[in-house]
Formats: C-alpha cells, structure tokens, sequence
C-alpha cells in the first residue's frame, strides 16, 4: 500500500467512536488510507464502520494483541512514507496530521511527533514527557503522582512546539523507517507504556521525538478499557514491571515489586473509603479483585518475566 500517509487505527470494542474517529481522519486536509486493525472485536463496530466507510481496509487478527502488537499488525502492512498510530478514541482536526507531516518533513531526524491532545472539556492532556527516572517510578509507588501528576512518568504541557522524550502512542505520526528502525512496538508489553518504550528506543537509535503543539485533536479515552477494568489494571501493572526491568534493570524492578504491598494498601484504603458511596462499589470490587492478584505476583515472580497480558 503506497502514498504518503496511511494512518493505522487499533480497534477493540470502541463502539460508535471508531467510525468517528474514521472521519475525523477522512476529512483530514492531507489524503491519507485507513487501516483498522481489529483485535478481534465483538461489538459491532467494525460492521457499523463498514457499512459507513466501505474503503476503509480492515486488518483482523483473530485475537486481542494488544495495543502495541495489533499497530505493527498494521504498520507490516503499508509502504506509506509516514505513518499514523492512533487510539479510536482520538478524534483529530482537519488541519492536524498535515501539520504533524509537513514538521517531519522540515525536521529530517525526528522520528515520531505528537498533537496537542485536548479533553472532552477542551482542556489541553499531557501527552508527552520527559525520560522516566527510578525516582520517579518509586514517587508512583508511593502514589505522589496522583497529587504531584509531573511524577507521572515526567509529563509536561510544552506551550510550544518542542523535542521531548516521548510522545503518548494514542495519537503519533511518524516515520515508517523509523519504526522499521526499531522493529516497532515491543511485542512482550501487552498494553500500557509501549509508546514511552518505542520513543526511548527511538531515542537510542539516533532518532529524536518531538511534541507538535500546532496539532490539536481531542481523547475521550476509557471506553475499551472500562469493559474488562480489573483485567486492565492487571496488564498495566505487568506492563510497567516489565518496563522498568528492561530500563532501569532487574534490580530496581525487584524493589519497585517489594514496594508494590505498600502501593496496594494506600490504594485499597481509598478505596475503601470511596466504597462508603453505592455508585463507587462496583468500581471498588473491581479493583480490590485486581489488586489481590497483583499483591501475589509481585512477590512471588521475577519482573523481567511479566507481560502486559490480560489473562
């Protein structure tokens, strides 16, 4: 498949949103094909996007890959010079990926680029960051990030157009042999921090990643991940074990592991505590159910083994 641009969209389950999501890119003023890639979804929207957008190529890969895996799925697929990665609740501006393309096109060793993605609110995300640092990781255990967000693997709000150390892979553009260059997403994440590991990885090999504020789109996020939460939960925290063993080594991922008890007990209290309203119960069973998993595997196996599955 050739052309310019060819924008891969990794569906499962997302309903109504991924054929909006498949406008957003059809009306784009840059032409740019249409891949989705389906992890084998269930709820229609594929059928619906069909019967919409009947050009639009679909990918089926006969199982949920995950996040990363089912974009190379598609990225193995396109001879575009740039590609698109993107959630199918991203919902870009016209003007977005013609801007993201033609600052790749003026910046020869940048590899991937992000928009400025805003909330439901019109409120601007933070959707890239700096590199990751152990203290980071031990200010997340001790759960400093949920009110000190910077803690959050290092995010940032730049103001303007600027190199940062990654970009969030729910939307990016970038060149197709800058993802061959690394052999695309890890295989082993699951879900959950691949996009921060691509753009290190990217980093490594001479590439630089940068943050396009002029681009704009908006990200609704949660609706695939809220129909299976615990599970969800589960392939994060497995993600992130992995992540941190490959980044900062096995050492400092045990530690990171020993200190997860302590994580989960201030976790669990809050939400014990928000349990006390009926609307927060569902919620809170979800997550005690995830948490007692987790509790067991990290301190009973090793991190460098875990994938971010669901299973």
């Amino acid at each position: 498949m050739t052309g310019q641009l060819t924008a891969i969209v990794v569906n499962w389950n997302a309903g109504d949103g991924l054929a909006e999501s498949v406008a957003s890119i059809q009306n784009s003023t840059i032409d740019a094909t249409v891949v989705v890639v389906d992890n084998e979804s269930s709820d229609g929207s594929i059928e619906n996007l069909g019967a919409t957008y009947p050009s639009v190529r679909v990918v089926q890969t006969g199982e949920n890959l995950g996040y990363g895996r089912g974009a190379n799925a598609g990225i193995e697929t396109v001879e575009s010079d740039y590609v698109v990665v993107m959630n199918p609740d991203v919902f870009l501006d016209r003007e977005a990926l013609a801007k993201m393309v033609a600052y790749l096109e003026s910046h020869p060793a940048v590899g991937v680029v992000g928009p400025c993605l805003k909330d439901a609110a019109g409120h601007p995300l933070a959707t890239c960051g700096l590199r990751p640092r152990l203290s980071d990781a031990i200010c997340r255990k001790l759960l400093l990030h949920l009110v000190l967000p910077f803690f959050r693997f290092r995010r940032v709000r730049p103001v303007e157009s600027t190199e940062v150390d990654w970009v969030t892979g729910a939307c990016m553009v970038g060149r197709r042999e800058a993802f061959a260059a690394v052999d695309g997403f890890d295989k082993a994440i699951f879900m959950y921090f691949e996009d921060v590991d691509l753009c290190l990885r990217l980093k490594t090999a001479g590439w630089s990643v940068h943050y396009v504020v002029e681009a704009i789109g908006r990200h609704i996020g949660g609706h695939s991940s809220a129909q299976a939460f615990d599970h969800m939960l589960i392939a994060s925290d497995r993600s992130y074990r992995y992540f941190t063993a490959k980044h900062f080594g096995l050492l400092s991922a045990r530690v990171l592991s020993l200190m997860t008890p302590l994580e989960l007990f201030l976790r669990s209290l809050g939400w014990v505590l928000a349990s006390v309203l009926p609307s927060k119960r569902p919620a809170a069973r979800s997550r005690f159910r995830a948490y007692w998993k987790l509790l067991f595997e990290n301190l009973s196996q090793s991190p460098d083994r875990f994938r971010g599955s669901v299973s």
